[in-house]
């Protein structure tokens, strides 16, 4: 009689119940390769059961316990053909496929698993596979091995799948296949080898182990603050949701302030604040599609107009009270953007750029406010994807312009200086926002090197017309915030100035007030070194965010441009009025030139005249010109 070790089954059934409990423990992921993970555990738990019951009573050789035997053996062999059955349902799972190749492919494989499961069923009568003899002894019949070739044939199956569409699996995913199967290989070779060591169920269990820390860890795909599912699942989960081609429908709610709740009252009630919208919207969101995907934002997914309409009424409804945090009650707004239908969108990263632009469509408001994707701002969107394919072209064929918009001072009446501004010309859409090529550049990181090849421009310019020089004092020059805080990128302008020869001295630079209130060392510096070699700082659109006297104090400016908002209503509120007429008498007490910028009107110039503004820029005078209309413009000097 041979003596059986059941150790190795004993093992992997506490691996498999331990790694059950810990995968119900955390959210289940809720995808089709989840819940097949999750039929492969619970197969494999009564896999290595009946293994184990069938072992057991293989040894003690009783005949009375032969009809049990024989229904154990039989269920275990039922059950590893389920297994193989599942598994090649769980790696289909993983392709990003149609599904109806999935579907198809599943089907096919059904059929031989079937004609397997009949053959073993059918055993008590032709007992080819085993049997139990007179003395309750467990004997393998004439086919026995025929189950262990099938399991194998089954397993190179999955082998040729896995390689001839190795593209349609991430990586990972084929790393964590080849590792299951290596263990599934060996495992039943030990055992077809070495009976009395009963290896498949143990190696079973490895395998799904090395699925679940591989594909299934929950540090990967649970978002360890709030508990809900985190941007990698959303990444696995979205693309299969769009192969299903079932209906869906997206919230996404941005927490834009939550950056001035940490200054505020620390990180720690930040992320409690977090932690409680997480919990609302779990509680909202029954079928469970919540995902946080940034620190500060959150995706919620309906599968219904009827529940995206229920859960947008109730997220509404959450941002219109304050939160209690701490014993602090916090008023907390949010953007809000709604997409109907977005399964229509089919790629992540379409979507993630057009929640991009969704939010960018967020007016000037403390309230919670729902922007809702709609035929115009589809059409907005698609507009700017259209630039963004140009851009890479635009940019290696250097083909964005320089416009010159002079400055007039309206104390010597004339053009005292001039600002330098990118243009772009798309083929079929015509001249292109500024504000939307250059957004999309600092977003993909295209801005320095744009940047540099407008600068170069404009210093090729000044080069080839010396004129300009001797009509216009200074050329002002716009740096991002990025190409401030990139390293080196300071000293590369000084050296092109160098280049052609310029005086450092006719150089303005404009830093926007956004940057100036992102006060930091790296700044500190860039700026020092523009000082040191002579070239001045301008304070651009002060009046439109948040810098106050202290953003003003702080840097040494030598001109500050107020923002075109706070011109508006100068006519007509005499509040506005004066409040405009403060800032500039401030601003020259402490010694800094005064700019108004988007000046359209007679009224607005008789204003600023009596108001000592030093330098007008704006329509009112002249629009943005071209190489050619500026130096037409000088010469003239007209006004």
């Amino acid at each position: 009689m041979t003596d059986y070790n059941i150790d190795f089954l004993i093992a992997g059934l506490v691996f498999l119940i331990f790694l059950l409990i810990h995968f119900q423990r955390y959210k289940k992921l809720n995808n089709i390769s989840g819940r097949t993970f999750w039929f492969l555990i619970i197969a494999g738990i009564f896999d290595i059961t009946f293994d184990l019951l069938s072992s057991i009573l293989l040894v003690k050789s009783n005949p009375a316990y032969n009809s049990w035997m024989i229904f154990f053996s039989t269920m275990l062999y039922i059950l590893q053909m389920i297994v193989v059955y599942i598994f090649y349902n769980y790696t289909q799972a993983l392709r990003h496929c149609d599904e109806d190749i999935r579907t198809r492919n599943i089907k096919i494989m059904a059929v031989p698993i079937l004609c397997m499961e009949v053959a073993i069923v059918t055993n008590v009568l032709h007992k080819q596979f085993f049997y139990c003899n007179e003395q309750g002894q467990y004997v393998h019949g004439k086919a026995y091995l025929v189950t262990y070739i099938f399991t194998l044939i089954c397993i190179a199956a999955v082998i040729i799948n896995c390689f001839i569409n190795q593209e349609e699996y991430q990586k990972n995913e084929l790393r964590a296949i080849k590792e299951f199967l290596g263990v599934a290989l060996v495992c039943v070779t030990i055992q077809m080898k070495f009976q009395s060591v009963l290896m498949t169920g143990f190696g079973l269990s490895l395998g799904i182990t090395i699925l679940f820390w591989a594909l299934y860890n929950p540090q990967l795909y649970i978002d360890s603050l709030t508990g809900l599912y985190s941007k990698g699942y959303f990444r696995r989960w979205f693309p299969e949701q769009i192969k299903r081609k079932k209906e869906l429908h997206l919230l996404m709610i941005d927490l834009w302030k939550l950056k001035q709740v940490n200054k505020l009252y620390g990180v720690t009630t930040g992320d409690e604040l977090l932690i409680q919208i997480a919990e609302y919207l779990h509680k909202v969101n029954e079928a469970n599609h919540v995902f946080r995907i940034h620190g500060n934002r959150f995706f919620v997914f309906t599968t219904s107009l009827m529940d995206y309409e229920t859960n947008k009424d109730a997220i509404m409804k959450l941002f219109k009270r304050p939160f209690k945090v701490k014993g602090e009650r916090i008023s907390f707004s949010a953007a809000i953007c709604g997409i109907i239908n977005v399964q229509e969108v089919k790629e992540i990263d379409v979507l993630i750029d057009y929640l991009e632009y969704l939010v960018q469509l967020k007016p000037k408001s403390d309230r919670t406010i729902l922007i809702q994707n709609d035929q115009h701002t589809k059409e907005g969107f698609l507009y700017e994807q259209e630039v963004k394919k140009y851009m890479a072209t635009a940019i290696e064929e250097d083909l964005f312009e320089v416009y010159y918009q002079p400055l007039y001072d309206l104390k010597e009446k004339r053009y005292r200086t001039m600002e330098a501004l990118s243009r772009l010309r798309h083929p079929s859409l015509g001249m292109i926002s500024p504000e939307v090529f250059i957004g999309i550049a600092e977003k993909h990181g295209q801005i320095a090197k744009l940047g540099y090849l407008q600068f170069r421009k404009v210093c090729k310019f000044i080069k080839e017309h010396p004129q300009i020089m001797e009509k216009i004092e200074s050329i002002k020059y716009n740096l991002s915030p990025l190409e401030l805080l990139k390293s080196g990128y300071s000293k590369k302008l000084l050296r092109t100035i160098e280049e052609f020869d310029i005086p450092f001295s006719y150089f303005q630079f404009e830093i926007t007030e956004t940057v100036a209130t992102e006060y930091s060392e790296a700044l500190y510096q860039t700026i020092a070194d523009f000082k040191k070699s002579g070239i001045q700082i301008c304070l651009d659109d002060f009046g439109s965010g948040y810098a106050n006297l202290n953003t003003v104090l702080k840097l040494p400016f030598s001109t500050i441009k107020l923002d075109r908002s706070l011109l508006n209503g100068i006519c007509y509120d005499d509040q506005v009025a004066l409040l405009y007429k403060n800032i500039v008498a401030v601003m020259q007490n402490l010694g800094h030139k005064v700019v108004a910028e988007g000046v359209e009107t007679q009224e607005e110039i008789d204003l600023l005249k009596q108001w000592g503004v030093d330098l007008v820029q704006g329509y009112y005078y002249t629009k943005p010109l071209d190489s050619e209309q500026i130096i037409h413009k000088l010469e003239k000097d007209v006004c």
